[in-house]
């Protein structure tokens, strides 16, 4: 008897750990590529049957993405902090629609309705729509912004589009790249801003998690904790990688028939 429970808890223990790393594999690739990690994180589970993980491995996947952002433009951030802090200020003006917006309706964000699966084949929709539309419009240029040329006006626009992220199957990255697009932004440029935009909205969706977390005094299990962050910012640190370089030649429509033709295996997978 003692064998056969020990090996029970060893199964489960696996099991366990592979949901972690499957997990964390999707938070990684998906916070950064325009597919939505929020909307993927929401059916990974539903589709493989397992329970919702809890906010203390939602803590500690994000804090890895955010290790992968700030690993991967660590040069970038010390330049703002040392030589464009008017590059910082506006990322700050840009993360405040949806702060403001987070805290706002933050109930009605985490209620069932916005979190279905109906609900996320229509974000992922309309999130393609955007995505085509800006990548059209990117096309037509002959001439592009730099980073640097945004009015506060066009960072808030992004900031604002960055805050629709919020319903899961949106996409923060997809929205805040349209949106750099539609301000004049080169594919390539709007993807490194959207990244470091990100960087406080990652942040502080770590830390809100990790207050939760804090306030619910769960029993914490480092190895699989250790586990979800590790792989989470080393998926998330090559999916940076990957669409940086990706965008330097290639436009949005594969992700947009991505987010297409999963809407519609989920629509009919559960209807």
């Amino acid at each position: 008897m003692l064998r056969f429970a020990r090996n029970d808890m060893m199964y489960y223990e696996i099991m366990d750990h592979l949901q972690i790393a499957v997990l964390a594999l999707v938070q990684g690739l998906t916070e950064f590529l325009p597919i939505s990690s929020s909307g993927h994180l929401v059916l990974v589970p539903k589709l493989l049957g397992w329970q919702e993980h809890g906010l203390d491995l939602d803590a500690f996947l994000h804090l890895g993405t955010l290790v992968a952002v700030l690993v991967y433009f660590y040069k970038d951030l010390v330049d703002i902090v040392l030589h464009k802090r008017h590059l910082g200020i506006a990322i700050i003006i840009g993360t405040l629609p949806a702060v403001l917006l987070g805290f706002g309706a933050k109930t009605y964000f985490s209620s069932e309705a916005v979190r279905s699966v109906a609900s996320i084949c229509v974000t992922l929709i309309l999130g393609s729509v955007l995505m085509i539309v800006a990548d059209v419009a990117a096309n037509a240029r002959t001439e592009f912004k730099n980073s640097q040329d945004l009015k506060i006006l066009d960072i808030f626009w992004i900031g604002c589009a960055q805050a629709l992220a919020l319903f899961p199957g949106v996409s923060r990255s997809g929205a805040s790249i349209s949106a750099g697009l539609f301000t004049g932004l080169s594919r390539e440029d709007a993807a490194r801003f959207s990244f470091l935009l990100g960087v406080p909205a990652i942040a502080g969706a770590g830390l809100l998690a990790l207050k939760d977390m804090a306030q619910t005094g769960v029993q914490l299990d480092y190895s699989s904790l250790g586990l979800g962050f590790i792989v989470s910012a080393i998926s998330g640190y090559l999916a940076i990688d990957f669409l940086i370089k990706f965008l330097k030649t290639q436009s949005l429509r594969g992700f947009v028939i991505y987010r297409v033709v999963l809407a519609g295996l989920l629509y009919f997978y559960f209807n």
